[in-house]
């Protein structure tokens, strides 16, 4: 375990040091609260170990400042004190210390507590990690491992803002996947479910890192594209359309329809670019399918100029 101590006495400091270093550990030294909190801005501790009384910034005031950061990883903090009165130790417990060893410090005991402390951090550490992955499955389309719509609808509101508030333009492509219901009833649920994963690679491998993707519910998916025009959109909805058009699907030809919507005049909102998704995306559904519709064409009664699949699929 890497450890920070924080002792302004040499001797003591150099007892600790060598015996935690017996121990296993990696221990890095600082002189007073002040050189401590510097080390903790620079790199990551799970365990420190200080004294009470030291010049600039004590025991106490460095528990506090330890206390006040807001991050998800949790300091172990061992207060070393010759005090032994109540009203201290609560002093010390208020401040933020975990536990505390007395000066001058027992080899046996400082073993003990560092020992007690590795087992909490790694509790902790194991908490943690269940709660990003709980926070991912909160976020992620278990089928295909994208975005899901809870997240989409998160981000949406907050990447219009900022267009807005930036100047550039976002576009949004829903996608909607052509006669899905019959690949299911004839090939049943796992050929299905097989689509919409092999769907999702095509999508992810056919954005930018930065564009989102999510799954938005049964067959239909999102594309959110940041800093994209209406003719950049479409030109990429066209393109990922004919590589779905063109994939080798094992059971059948499968094609998907899309809808196209930019923000610009009237559209400054989530939902009002979400809805003008929609109305695009219903446009090339009811037009034939296998098409693209961008919303200010259909506007204007034209459809998107790029030419659907001649099959009608």
């Amino acid at each position: 375990m890497k450890i920070l101590v924080a002792d302004d006495e040499s001797t003591p400091a150099l007892f600790l040091r060598r015996t935690l270093e017996r121990l296993g550990h990696d221990v890095v030294m600082t002189l007073d609260g002040l050189e401590a909190w510097d080390r903790l801005q620079e790199g990551h501790y799970r365990l420190v170990i200080t004294d009470w009384m030291m010049p600039g910034l004590d025991g106490l005031d460095l528990c506090r400042k330890i206390r006040s950061r807001v991050d998800s990883s949790y300091t172990y903090i061992i207060l070393l004190t010759a005090r032994e009165g109540l009203q201290d130790r609560l002093a010390g417990l208020t401040a933020g210390a975990d536990d505390f060893l007395s000066k001058p410090t027992d080899p046996a005991e400082l073993s003990a507590r560092v020992a007690i402390a590795g087992r909490i951090v790694a509790m902790q550490e194991e908490l943690e990690r269940k709660n990003l992955q709980l926070a991912e499955l909160a976020t992620t389309d278990g089928l295909t491992g994208l975005k899901n719509r809870r997240s989409f609808n998160e981000a949406l509101p907050t990447a219009c803002s900022l267009a807005v508030r930036c100047g550039y333009p976002l576009s949004l492509i829903m996608i909607d996947v052509d006669h899905f219901k019959t690949l299911n009833d004839t090939f049943g649920h796992p050929a299905g479910d097989a689509v919409l994963a092999t769907l999702a690679d095509i999508l992810k491998g056919g954005t930018r890192d930065h564009d989102i993707v999510a799954r938005y519910g049964g067959e239909e998916f999102a594309v959110l594209l940041p800093a994209t025009t209406a003719d950049a959109a479409s030109l990429l909805a066209e393109r990922l359309r004919s590589i779905i058009r063109n994939y080798p699907w094992p059971q059948r030809p499968m094609t998907v329809s899309a809808g196209v919507a930019t923000t610009g005049t009237g559209l400054a909102t989530g939902p009002e670019l979400l809805e003008a998704a929609d109305r695009a995306l219903y446009h090339s559904k009811r037009s034939g399918r296998n098409q693209i519709t961008h919303h200010d064409l259909f506007l204007r009664g034209a459809v998107s100029g790029l030419l659907r699949d001649p099959l009608g699929r």
